[in-house]
């Protein structure tokens, strides 16, 4: 009896015992809402399974030095530009310098124009946080076990390097990156794969074909651009021999993106890339949250009510005249409708008179979404609304205005619970209305919102599950250099297989013209 409880006293022991905490970095650059909400709930996730997480934010936006997206870790470093005028930071009018992205249009040649203001502002980023030996030298001091960077910039894994962590994780807070995807050895056909910059469906005629093609070369160039410049300025401040920045990338032992496999088009990736979109949707809390009062009063005037929003970067209030003029023209047609308009602006003279339209700077977006009374949803179609629209069930109308916001769009409407409206149809009344029509009062469309949602919420495993599974099998076995593809050192030829097309041609020519060239001269000769 005595070896009996001896021997389940040590398994219980041995159940019970907490896995070793590890020490990680994430680095999060603060330029966008959504990244910044994306790696911090990645953050989060990490620091409740008990690891030590460090959150390493430097201030690429300053504008945005508020939006550092995590809620639950708290060794969070925060690095602003040197030298900083605050003066000038007020000064900044990002809404103006954002402004143009409503009008851009969708075609491959004006993908660098959208960027230029990106591009410039992540290559003095990288310059002025690495030339940065203060926090550097201290976290030097702390040994890290697995570090975490969102390859929308590459300095992220210049940093890694220099500071000698070579177990690394890549997380992309959209689908994926072109100019990432094909450095590191793992395939886009673009003849059925959208793109960032496209805006349809895997069903592409020959045009929409040649755009997506056009565009995954541009986005990919303009990416790979950036990071030989972002590669100059680590190396000058961290020295020479930090690593080239096509051998960090394949180097990383995981890429987690923002994507989830019965969301997303379908198409190939490598064994290292996982899926973990959906994590910045807690649903959990999401349900344990309370509208405030005002807000619920407003849902309880009508029946039906429709949510507006255009995201946190292009705002409704600097959106073309005409087109807001349109869609004030079609809340009208919907007076048993009440609509909840995020506006940024005090400027609503333009609307006085509708009684239907209530404007608000700020929604408690969630929660809206979770709630019965809304009907639908009006929006961007950015990946973070995306991702909860799914998740909580909501049809609605989606017009992208940038980026990869063309790819989502038809992405969830190909579910059936979505209408893709584009931007510039938003000046055409007509369409708007019916649309409108079609998504308030046919059911049809909240049923098939309704079992996406109930089909992502019931896949094996969490997205939170699979990040920090994920992290933990690096931080105990990485890096996992055996889950790089080899493809990487092939070239062209070799991976087109246009070296063996062209000896089976030069064979087969040889096989078939020979012996008629033979044929023709013994012929001429007998003759």
């Amino acid at each position: 009896m005595f070896y009996k409880l001896l021997f389940y006293l040590t398994l219980l022991i041995a159940v019970c015992e907490p896995s070793k905490s590890l020490n990680i970095l994430v680095y999060s650059p603060v330029f966008g809402g959504s990244h910044s909400k994306f790696m911090g709930n990645i953050a989060d996730a990490l620091t409740e399974a008990g690891h030590n997480v460090t959150f390493l934010v430097p201030v690429a936006d300053v504008t945005r030095r508020h939006e550092i997206g995590v809620k639950l870790t708290k060794n969070v470093i925060i690095v602003d530009k040197p030298n900083q005028d605050k003066t000038n930071i007020q000064n900044i009018d990002m809404d103006e310098v954002l402004r143009p992205l409503w009008t851009i249009q969708n075609r491959p040649v004006d993908f660098e124009t959208c960027f230029v203001f990106f591009l410039e502002m992540m290559k003095s980023n990288c310059d002025d946080f690495t030339s940065n030996k203060e926090v550097f030298e201290e976290l030097s001091r702390t040994k890290f076990d697995v570090a975490i960077a969102e390859p929308v910039s590459i300095c992220g894994l210049g940093y890694f390097d220099a500071l000698g962590i070579n177990k690394t994780i890549l997380a992309s807070s959209t689908t994926h990156y072109e100019g990432v995807v094909r450095n590191s050895g793992e395939p886009v056909d673009m003849s059925y794969v959208p793109v960032h910059g496209a805006y349809f469906d895997e069903k592409m005629n020959i045009f929409q074909r040649y755009t997506n093609w056009a565009a995954a070369h541009v986005m990919a160039g303009n990416l790979e651009a950036m990071f030989d410049e972002e590669m100059e300025r680590y190396r000058k401040n961290l020295g020479a021999n930090i690593g080239h920045w096509r051998d960090l990338i394949p180097s990383a032992s995981v890429f987690f993106t923002n994507a989830n496999q019965y969301l997303d088009f379908p198409r190939p990736v490598i064994q290292k890339t996982v899926g973990i979109g959906g994590i910045s949707v807690n649903l959990q809390k999401i349900k344990r949250e309370k509208l405030p009062e005002e807000i619920g009063e407003i849902l309880n005037k009508r029946e039906y009510n429709m949510l507006i929003s255009f995201g946190s970067m292009v705002k409704s209030s600097t959106m073309p005249e005409n087109w807001r003029n349109s869609i004030l023209e079609t809340i009208k047609q919907f007076p048993n409708v009440t609509f909840i308009w995020k506006y940024e602006s005090d400027d609503q003279k333009w609307a006085e008179g509708v009684e239907n339209v209530h404007f608000l700077k700020w929604i408690p977006q969630t929660a809206l979404l979770n709630d019965d009374r809304v009907t639908a949803f009006l929006t961007h179609c950015g990946l973070g609304s995306t991702n909860e629209l799914a998740y909580l069930g909501k049809p609605a109308i989606v017009v992208p205005i940038f980026g990869d916001q063309g790819r989502n769009a038809p992405m969830l409407a190909r579910h059936g619970g979505a209408l893709v409206l584009q931007k510039f149809d938003l000046e055409r009344k007509e369409i708007l209305v019916n649309l409108v029509q079609k998504i308030m009062f046919d059911k049809s469309y909240a049923q098939k919102a309704k079992q996406l949602s109930q089909l992502l919420n019931s896949t094996p495993f969490s997205p939170k599950e699979l990040v920090v599974k994920h992290t933990e099998f690096v931080g105990q076995f990485g890096p996992l250099t055996q889950l790089d593809p080899y493809i990487r050192h092939l070239n062209w030829f070799q991976r087109t297989f246009t070296d063996i097309y062209l000896l089976m041609i030069l064979f087969y020519s040889l096989v078939v013209f020979v012996p008629l060239y033979v044929l023709r001269k013994l012929y001429r000769s007998l003759c």
